[in-house]
């Protein structure tokens, strides 16, 4: 079984009684990882789908029936709900739940994007759990799951003198993650065939079975085709008035589907920062998927690779630290871009070019660093063997050792 970066993160006894929620895409191993824990737990846990008639059944005949199954076991006991958001007024099935057991239980809640969705309207869970994202493998975990989920340094630059010491990494790792994506079934399987047949039922089912469910969405060929059209433009800001043109649907139509797909765990968007960077630009956020695979440029798929592992990496350091971390990039005027700038607490804390081949790191983003405070900058490259100071704070690093 693979481990998971965020197995001792999310299960850390720093976070007190607080229920744990687990969100991110479908099938990127939130029950395996739930699973995992309450094997490990003494007493063992206990797991309940809500799909299943007979556990809704039996919570209509007692609202805490799983105490019947624990009723011998000493100490606090971990239960595991998983879909319960599909049941109708899931929170304050919750709320009653938890308030009445949380002596005795600690709970885990997971889901995907209506788990997401559903935990954002309303309060009535206030103050009664933490939420941690679990994503599709990086290469990280597939390195040292432990040392991934470690919380990040303070400072950028140590963060990047710790890959530069780190020891060459296993060869294949990256180039299997760049072949197969980082949804683990596919990945474990290592056949293209099976990958192809397991993206276009995965995309499908997302489309179908959780757009049509949560929206109002009728005609969701649409999405389809939006999402067919969005791997050739990954790595450029994204106009919504030539999408509408191209799919004959109006901008806010378009506006709202591009909403949905980051909703559903299908893409994510990575936003223009303009802050205090001279001749800076505003323009339109950059769309990347969550399966790489659908790329077939080996640049644009390499760039869409690193913003997925940048993303990883915000998100488990804010859920180790409790801090804020999140992820943008940078473009001028003169259409001058560094890929990735990443924030800590809303302050550029360092900057990421993504590119094949090694070479100088060249000035524009020099410049963007020190408009930015001098934070470093950081050239990523696909070329193994690469492990470099250009010069303070400027690095050249390949893939495989920083990530």
């Amino acid at each position: 079984m693979l481990e998971r970066a965020l197995y001792n993160t999310a299960f850390s006894q720093s976070w007190g009684r607080q229920m744990r929620f687990i969100t991110g895409p479908r099938q990127s191993g939130k029950t395996t990882v739930s699973k995992l824990k309450l094997a490990k737990s003494k007493p063992p846990g206990v797991y309940y789908l809500w799909d299943l008639r007979a556990v809704r059944k039996r919570y209509k005949e007692n609202e805490l029936f799983f105490t019947q199954d624990t009723s011998r076991s000493k100490g606090k006991t971990w239960v595991c709900f998983d879909e319960l958001h599909k049941m109708p007024k899931w929170k304050n099935i919750l709320k009653g739940i938890y308030d009445q057991t949380e002596d005795r239980y600690q709970f885990i809640v997971t889901g995907s994007a209506k788990l997401d969705l559903f935990r954002k309207a309303g309060d009535s869970l206030s103050g009664r759990y933490f939420t941690f994202h679990l994503f599709p493998l990086c290469h990280g975990e597939l390195r040292d799951a432990k040392r991934l989920g470690i919380a990040v340094a303070d400072r950028a630059a140590d963060f990047i003198e710790q890959a530069l010491d780190r020891s060459i990494p296993p060869k294949g790792i990256l180039s299997d993650l760049l072949a197969y994506g980082g949804f683990p079934e596919p990945f474990l399987r290592h056949s293209e065939s099976f990958m192809r047949k397991w993206a276009e039922g995965y995309l499908d089912r997302v489309i179908n079975e959780d757009i049509g469910a949560l929206t109002r969405i009728i005609d969701r060929e649409y999405i389809f085709d939006l999402y067919n059209l969005l791997p050739e433009m990954v790595g450029s800001p994204i106009s919504q008035r030539s999408l509408s043109s191209h799919l004959e649907l109006s901008a806010p139509t378009v506006k709202n589907h591009l909403r949905r797909l980051g909703d559903f765990f299908l893409t994510f968007r990575v936003s223009p920062y303009g802050k205090n960077i001279k001749r800076a630009i505003l323009q339109a956020s950059k769309i990347y998927l969550y399966d790489w695979t659908r790329i077939r440029g080996e640049a644009a798929r390499f760039e869409n690779f690193v913003a997925c592992e940048l993303n990883v990496l915000v998100h488990l350091w804010g859920d180790a630290s409790g801090e804020k971390f999140s992820l943008f990039y940078v473009r001028d005027k003169e259409k001058r871009e560094t890929d990735f700038l990443v924030l800590k607490n809303d302050k550029p804390w360092c900057l990421f070019e993504a590119k094949l081949s090694d070479g100088p790191v060249v000035r524009h983003h020099l410049n963007n660093a020190e408009a930015l405070g001098g934070i470093p900058v950081v050239q990523v490259c696909r070329e193994d063997g690469i492990a470099m100071r250009q010069k303070k704070d400027v690095f050249r690093i390949s893939a495989a050792r920083l990530f």
